[in-house]
């Protein structure tokens, strides 16, 4: 009884010995897994932040393009607005310039209209006169000729066509003037 007594001690012993040992084991392999479990947690931390961080960043990256470009935008209507003044001021410069020459060109239209009736006038009483009209005709045709070519006008008109214009007892000109002006 002793002898099975030791033995059954002793197979016992075994078995506890083969229990510690598993439980040796095991105690390794639970101390491996909460390391591993350890480096798992602090490799999730280090993505998390990484990950919050690339958010925030991209979120700072796209609210600077934002106000890039509306200060972009604000720049481009600011200039649009200048360059819309600067033509709006060329067109009015331009249109005060044409009425401007417009005016000079009807006073000078007046004045040579007055000029030329005035000669038309003369030639007609020194006709009527008797006094020989040819230096008069010749200096008219030559005064005539000349406004003709300031005028960018075709040709001065033949002595046939003077005469005519002579005998109707007008000065040739017209109500428009030969650019088409008014």
């Amino acid at each position: 009884m002793v002898g099975s007594t030791i033995s059954a001690v002793s197979d016992d012993q075994q078995t506890t010995g083969r229990s510690t040992s598993d439980w040796e084991e095991l105690r390794r392999r639970i101390d491996q897994l909460e390391g591993e479990l350890e480096q798992h947690r602090e490799h999730e931390e280090l993505v998390t932040k990484t990950l919050i961080s690339a958010t925030s960043h991209a979120t700072a990256i796209r609210e600077s393009a934002r106000r890039e470009a509306e200060l972009t935008l604000r720049k481009a209507r600011a200039e649009a607005e200048k360059r819309k003044t600067e033509v709006e001021r060329e067109r009015d410069d331009a249109r005060n310039e044409l009425l401007r020459l417009r005016r000079i060109t009807e006073q000078m239209r007046r004045g040579l209209s007055e000029f030329l009736t005035a000669k038309v006038e003369e030639l007609r009483l020194e006709g009527d006169e008797g006094v020989p009209a040819s230096g008069h005709s010749q200096e008219l045709d030559a005064v005539l000729g000349s406004a003709v070519e300031v005028r960018g006008s075709p040709p001065e008109p033949t002595s046939q066509e003077r005469a005519e214009i002579r005998a109707r007892g007008g000065h040739g000109s017209s109500s428009r003037s030969p650019d088409g002006l008014p």
